[in-house]
């Protein structure tokens, strides 16, 4: 093939992709009389012209928008003087959402004779995985919408699971925020009455001290090491048995367990009718 006939193959097949991807009906004047072809997703070989041009003006009817054709590959062959073919690896680019065509790969053979009235397309065979087209169509139109409509439902459903969550986790803050801000006021409660208890004892002169659950000290105020000689920090943590006779333990057991019942009838008071 000459570089003429080359450029004239060349402008020929650019003419039909143009003309397919903006759905102009004069593409089909460039179909030979002596036709043959098929679809992406036809079952049957088409041996007659008028069907053809039927079924290109099908396919521009069910999708009337332009739609963007993405050239990957293409081979100009010359078969004879009068007879080239165009072979063509592209992208379909539907004027939709669309996360299924626009990723395959559409193969196309368009064969060209020379005839009287110039450069016909003899031949057209588009091959591309069109599984999902239906009776009737030339792209997997219903499926894509039902495709489309499916993800939007599911990305509105998360989207909704979402703003739950979100709003879960806000109110989860707020009350871990107002918790925390329970104990800091608790703690604060707790630290002011340790102070003014301190206040009220530093400087007594009686012996104060507390003791944990187990009789051992956790505080005793200065007053006893002025007493008995003792710092604070050799008495705390200490058992306060170790400072009584048998007596003043007998006593003290006593007394604890006389404010033990105390206590007790009192809960009891307080819960009865």
């Amino acid at each position: 093939m000459d570089a003429s006939d080359y450029q004239k193959i060349r402008q020929l097949f650019d003419d039909y992709l143009r003309m397919y991807s903006s759905r102009d009906d004069r593409l089909t004047t460039y179909f030979s009389e002596d036709f043959s072809g098929f679809t992406g997703g036809g079952d049957f070989l088409v041996k007659d012209r008028e069907e053809w041009v039927a079924i290109t003006r099908q396919d521009f009817a069910k999708v009337k928008d332009p739609i963007h054709i993405e050239l990957k590959d293409l081979a100009i062959q010359s078969l004879a003087d009068t007879i080239a073919v165009a072979t063509s690896f592209f992208t379909i680019h539907l004027p939709i959402e669309d996360h299924i065509l626009s990723r395959e790969t559409a193969r196309l053979v368009l064969i060209f004779r020379k005839e009287s009235a110039g450069w016909k397309i003899s031949h057209s065979s588009i091959s591309i995985p069109y599984y999902l087209v239906r009776e009737g169509e030339v792209y997997p139109m219903k499926e894509l919408v039902e495709r489309n409509q499916y993800l939007e439902e599911l990305v509105a459903e998360r989207t909704i699971q979402l703003s739950e969550a979100n709003d879960k986790l806000l109110r989860t803050n707020e009350e871990l925020a107002r918790e925390i801000a329970g104990h800091k006021q608790a703690e604060e409660a707790l630290r002011q009455s340790e102070t003014y208890y301190r206040l009220l004892t530093e400087d007594a002169s009686d012996v104060v001290w507390k003791i944990d659950s187990d009789y051992r000290f956790t505080y005793i105020s200065p007053a006893d090491e002025r007493l008995r000689g003792y710092r604070a920090e050799e008495v705390i943590g200490h058992h306060v048995f170790e400072i009584f006779d048998e007596e003043g333990i007998a006593s003290l057991k006593k007394t604890a367990l006389q404010r033990q019942e105390a206590e007790q009838n009192g809960t009891e008071r307080g819960q009865a009718p």
